[in-house]
């Protein structure tokens, strides 16, 4: 492996600390991400999503117009097989900044920040969760995600 392979983990670290003034970084930006793609397919072979038939990051990476940074599986398979380090989830996140998130992304963003869960879920859930012979869920109190969104503005 001859790539630069970073800590995605301490990249998003890194990123969090800068968006909060705590840390000076400077972005890499998308020449630097990919001079070392030799554009092989590995990644796209690798990709499930490109296996159901839709257009990943994947697509992009080797050279395709057609192709959303927002459908990805977060499976890292493709980075996984990468013979030259090429930081994708990098690659994808720039280019996530120059792309509006599909609908349904904001509608689960929005259920995030009310409920703290992606799909709209209420205190009835457990009434279906009984039907079905399934254990009770304890949601998240809304004082809970309240107090975590007043942190992310400190």
């Amino acid at each position: 492996m001859t790539g630069k392979r970073r800590s995605t983990a301490s990249w998003h670290l890194a990123i969090y600390l800068k968006d909060r003034g705590e840390l000076s970084v400077a972005e890499p930006n998308l020449d630097t991400l990919l001079e070392d793609c030799t554009r092989c397919g590995l990644c796209r072979d690798a990709c499930i999503v490109e296996r159901m038939g839709a257009h990943s990051i994947t697509s992009f990476l080797n050279g395709d117009e057609e192709y959303s940074s927002w459908l990805c599986s977060s499976c890292w398979r493709c980075q996984e097989v990468c013979p030259r380090g090429i930081d994708i989830h990098a690659v994808m996140m720039q280019k996530r900044r120059d792309e509006a998130p599909p609908a349904r992304h904001v509608a689960n963003l929005r259920n995030v920040l009310h409920s703290g869960y992606a799909l709209p879920v209420s205190d009835d859930i457990n009434e279906l969760r009984r039907i079905h012979g399934l254990d009770v869920v304890h949601l998240v109190p809304v004082e809970w995600v309240e107090v975590l969104l007043r942190r992310q503005e400190d």
